[in-house]
């Protein structure tokens, strides 16, 4: 299988690349480094010609994990955020249609679309309420998936990613937590929120995982899938776990504040992703001393 992945050079992409060549695919890549790599093909960063590098391609399969997955960002530039997030996502499904209208299309969503759910688990019929642009970027694009296949026969699905993490993540709650507590004499580490929000997290290798089990089984009608592991996690626990691998011994204090665009609690229901052969196999505690080994290597 001929599988392209945009965005190649990013958290969730690379590890992306990395599991379907151990698996035997035929994989191509393409991020906005310049780079003499096989199977590897330049993106520019503003005048990206989406057209030539589906043309050269033909992919069997196309993974768009481009794009800005940062809240924070989003309200600072929301036009540039607009730009990668969605009008992106419509010139790569345009290219499709015109060069590759039997490959299928998967587009990297957001559980940021489901902004604070009435109630937990959140299923994919839950209510979008999104707290931030960039959630907001992200029900647009699944609509212009939708709209693609409506139209144009295009088979897309869109894939709601809950919390992530793992090797080659440079950012969020661990990464920063990891540089605060590496500190040379740091004896207090001060964290935003309570501690009692919640997060369903999901190791990197375990969403290369749940896309190979979507590309094989999915319907790509334009249909959204939860990719999460099911279970529900307190920042308090996580943090705390991490905190007695990496340094034992600091102490973790709550501000209480929030952060704009953040939500309270997540958990997915991964009822649809079940039905297509997943399971998680990678637990909290195992996942984050993945994650610090890869750290401690840097």
């Amino acid at each position: 299988m001929r599988i392209f992945v945009l965005g190649s050079d990013g958290f969730i992409g690379s590890n992306v690349v990395k599991y379907f060549k151990q698996r035997g695919h035929e994989v191509y890549k393409s991020d906005i480094t310049l780079k003499d790599e096989e199977n590897y093909l330049a993106l520019h960063p503003e005048r990206v010609n989406f057209d030539e590098l589906i043309s050269a391609v033909k992919p069997d399969v196309c993974l768009n994990a481009t794009g800005a997955a940062n809240v924070q960002f989003s309200f600072q530039q929301p036009a540039l955020d607009y730009t990668l997030n969605v009008a992106n996502v419509y010139w790569m499904l345009e290219a499709l249609r015109k060069a590759a209208p039997e490959c299928r299309f998967l587009n990297l969503s957001s559980a940021a679309i489901y902004g604070n759910p009435v109630s937990l688990p959140i299923a994919e019929t839950a209510m979008i309420n999104p707290l931030s642009p960039y959630g907001w970027h992200k029900v647009y694009s699944e609509q212009v998936c939708k709209e693609f296949h409506t139209h144009f026969s295009i088979r897309s699905a869109s894939l709601r990613v809950f919390s992530a993490y793992g090797p080659g993540l440079k950012k969020q709650l661990f990464w920063d937590l990891y540089q605060k507590l590496t500190k040379p004499g740091t004896k207090k580490v001060e964290m935003f929120g309570t501690g009692a929000e919640s997060r369903d997290f999901i190791y990197v290798r375990d969403i290369a995982r749940a896309i190979e089990c979507v590309i094989e089984r999915a319907s790509f009608e334009g249909e959204a899938i939860n990719i999460a592991s099911g279970a529900e996690t307190t920042i308090e626990e996580a943090v705390h776990t991490f905190r007695d691998m990496a340094a034992p011994g600091i102490d973790l204090q709550f501000n209480g504040a929030e952060k704009k665009g953040d939500p309270k609690n997540w958990r997915a229901d991964i009822t649809t992703l079940r039905s297509l052969g997943f399971e998680a196999s990678v637990n909290m505690k195992e996942g984050l001393q993945g994650y610090l080994d890869w750290l401690k290597s840097l």
